[in-house]
């Protein structure tokens, strides 16, 4: 079966599902990694037969189900913002400051500082294409990102990471679109990723 994902979805609570499906079905899966607001195309170009990704609206010929929605925090080390907010988080100082990108496609920073500050900021980026080494460039200094939440939790309640601003997460809402032709097929592996997700902000 393939499949389209997104990179933090993978990272974070996606595996289990498939861990799930693979215990109870005798089929194997080929994932295919993109930005959840790039993976519908793939299931609409007929390369996947079913996607984790932000479209709402159904490609055509499939179903879609809302999974709820992963939760992001704009995090950096404490020697980070000391360095580059010493006066506290503003539209100037990151201007200055690198953040951290996943790749052309992402543009939670972006969405982020839009929805805190309410004006779009040129910003310093590191391109950087992996959930993990995210975390891991963060926690080291290299600049801020948003990450999940649920990579980021623990570094958060131990100090080795910080809210650039307390209390504004960025919920990323998720569905799951897959084919009504392939529907038999899929409808044990669609089980497994409705049972994963229940980890996520629950849909509104």
């Amino acid at each position: 079966l393939r499949i389209a994902v997104n990179a933090d979805s993978l990272a974070t609570w996606f595996v289990p599902a498939l861990a799930a499906f693979a215990a109870e079905a005798d089929a194997l899966v080929q994932v295919t990694v993109d930005d959840e607001t790039h993976t519908a195309e793939a299931l609409r170009r007929g390369e996947v037969l079913a996607a984790v990704c932000a479209r709402a609206r159904p490609v055509q010929g499939c179903r879609v189900t809302a999974l709820g929605a992963l939760r992001y925090r704009a995090t950096a080390s404490p020697a980070f913002v000391a360095r580059h907010f010493p006066r506290g988080v503003g539209v100037r100082a990151l201007a200055q400051a690198a953040c951290l990108r996943f790749d052309r496609k992402d543009e939670l920073q972006a969405q982020w500082v839009q929805r805190v500050f309410g004006r779009a900021v040129t910003m310093p980026q590191h391109a950087l294409p992996s959930s993990e080494s995210f975390v891991q460039a963060t926690l080291l200094g290299l600049g801020w990102a948003l990450n999940p939440e649920p990579l980021v939790a623990a570094h958060l309640a131990a100090g080795r990471l910080v809210e650039l601003k307390p209390a504004t997460p960025l919920d990323q809402p998720l569905y799951w679109q897959a084919s009504r032709l392939a529907g038999p097929a899929l409808a044990p592996l669609t089980k497994a990723v409705l049972a994963a997700a229940a980890t996520l902000v629950p849909p509104r």
